[in-house]
């Protein structure tokens, strides 16, 4: 019996790596890989994906930087209720029990249900799981960027519970977590 779960055709991975070869400066890059994946409209509404960010350590500063937030109504949701602006949330790359910390420093992505493990300790469980509860986010992974210079992730967050999780999923995951690494690498990342 044929695999009936949504997914990204190879086809579209090939127009993203074009896309992603093609953006002219960082900023503009760091954007286009949260929100590309939404341009595909059937594919992400099926694998119930509601928000990207991608994360970019920071040796300097030894913390980890929020450098783009999917243009998503349920990452706008997330950000109305925040104590503190997306910009301005700051986790320490060394870290021992928050998640993004924990999948850059491992190199293995970090299944989170409770957005405590993402946020801690620059917002408190209250504040985490308000944020969370805005977007309607049931679970969120953290993919390591694996071969950055400094270290990073994209989260992925869905509106469904990770018991609900389906191949389709983590099949996108990690193939566009490798797309939007090769393409940072090339930048000097």
């Amino acid at each position: 019996m044929n695999d009936p779960s949504p997914t990204f055709k190879d086809t579209d991975y090939l127009k993203l790596q074009k896309l992603l070869a093609t953006t002219p400066n960082n900023t503009k890059l760091y954007q286009v890989i949260v929100d590309e994946p939404f341009k595909y409209k059937v594919e992400s509404a099926l694998l119930l994906l509601g928000i990207v960010v991608l994360l970019l350590a920071n040796k300097k500063t030894s913390s980890i930087d929020r450098v783009a937030l999917s243009n998503t109504s349920l990452a706008k949701d997330t950000t109305k209720v925040s104590v503190k602006r997306f910009e301005d949330i700051k986790i320490p790359l060394d870290h021992p029990d928050n998640a993004i910390a924990k999948a850059i420093l491992s190199g293995k992505h970090q299944d989170v249900t409770d957005w405590d493990y993402l946020f801690m300790p620059a917002l408190t469980a209250k504040q985490a799981r308000l944020n969370q509860a805005g977007g309607g986010i049931g679970y969120s992974c953290v993919y390591p960027l694996v071969g950055l210079k400094d270290g990073g992730a994209l989260i992925f967050s869905y509106y469904l519970f990770a018991g609900k999780l389906q191949f389709a999923q983590r099949d996108f995951m990690r193939k566009y977590s490798s797309l939007v690494t090769n393409s940072l690498k090339q930048l000097g990342l």
